[in-house]
């Protein structure tokens, strides 16, 4: 059985696919089958009803989806990468002061950021160049960048601070 997490309109659903055609939405069991009729287009029987559903693939787990002229975006993710999700938004929550350091001895080319920025965990916030590459870092944790220590083009050494996110 496949298990999945459906997030419409920030309403998290719990979805149960068997192979023999039985869905199990939030606890309640019910028979099942997609009929495609065109290019994303399908014929969905589920229970007693029957809907006309086009869905388009927004990105990695985000679908565009069309019922019955009704259109809405809904997340679909295992139950592992849910749990994982989760897991890190939490953690991003538990960081309120984040202080990024120079991993290496280097050259900073490249802020992405400026002071006062809202910027979210993993997303890119600087070039560092040490030994010749270019490494890109991203931030630890989500919140507003709150001091700039460096400028571009100055050098860092290991351990410095470059910029405090809180």
């Amino acid at each position: 059985m496949n298990e999945f997490v459906v997030t419409i309109n920030e309403r998290k659903y719990s979805v149960k696919i068997d192979l023999s055609g039985v869905v199990v939405l939030g606890g309640r069991k019910l028979s099942a089958d997609l009929t495609p009729i065109a290019n994303n287009s399908y014929v969905l029987r589920l229970g007693d009803k029957v809907f006309e559903i086009t869905a388009n693939k927004i990105n990695q787990e985000k679908y565009g989806i069309i019922i019955d002229a009704d259109y809405f975006e809904a997340t679909v993710r295992t139950q592992l990468k849910e749990t994982a999700s989760e897991l890190q938004n939490k953690k991003a929550k538990a960081f309120h002061h984040s202080e990024v350091k120079a991993p290496m001895p280097g050259l900073l080319l490249k802020l992405r950021v400026k002071e006062g920025d809202e910027i979210k965990m993993g997303e890119s916030i600087m070039i560092l160049e040490a030994m010749k590459m270019e490494n890109e870092l991203r931030s630890p944790s989500s919140g507003v960048v709150t001091k700039i220590n460096f400028k571009e083009g100055q050098s860092v050494e290991k351990d410095s601070v470059i910029l405090t996110i809180e």
